[in-house]
């Protein structure tokens, strides 16, 4: 992952209203196991076993969701470039000067999206990925969250809000003091 993108999961919002009565401000990831998890890995397996525990990453938020994923890659298909990799479908900006990727891992078998998540490139002013993936959210209702659990509306205004203070933005105001902060 690049330093300057942003990752954003993107969660079906009616699951969590049903769940929390509306949607809260954040919901629980939980680091520490998810470090532990990835430490016990074994990328030769190429399956990963369901993590043991239950956090805002590990739900099954998109479960009983009706998604015709053909039409949801050929909508995604009109903003980035597709790109077959490692079982899931992922697309990635192609040749340009800004570094935007997208993920969904599906679920052919029970057919529901296991993880949909993008990340977008901070230095690209233009916004025309971001604005595009987020008309996309908003016209499905779903919702953003953060790598930290906190959750948005798919607004410009109010990712950016998720954004400021990111490892990503504090690395592009300062790329120094950034690194002489890491732990």
């Amino acid at each position: 992952m690049a330093i300057n993108q942003f990752l954003t999961f993107v969660l079906p919002k009616k699951p969590i209203e049903e769940k929390y009565g509306g949607i809260p401000k954040q919901l629980e990831i939980k680091h520490a196991e998810w470090e532990k998890y990835w430490e016990n890995y074994d990328m030769e397996l190429n399956d990963a076993p369901e993590p043991e525990f239950e956090d805002a990453i590990s739900t099954k938020w998109w479960k009983g969701i009706q998604i015709d994923i053909a039409e949801l890659r050929n909508e995604i298909d009109k903003i980035i470039t597709r790109a077959e990799w490692n079982g899931g479908t992922s697309w990635k900006t192609e040749k340009a000067e800004f570094d935007h990727d997208l993920s969904i891992d599906f679920n052919e078998k029970e057919n529901y999206i296991e993880d949909f998540r993008f990340r977008t490139d901070l230095t690209d002013s233009t916004l025309t990925f971001i604005k595009s993936m987020l008309d996309l959210c908003d016209r499905e209702e779903w919702i953003l969250m953060d790598d930290k659990g906190n959750l948005c509306e798919p607004k410009i205004q109010n990712l950016a809000e998720l954004i400021k203070d990111s490892d990503a933005d504090r690395f592009l105001r300062n790329p120094i003091e950034f690194f002489e902060n890491i732990k």
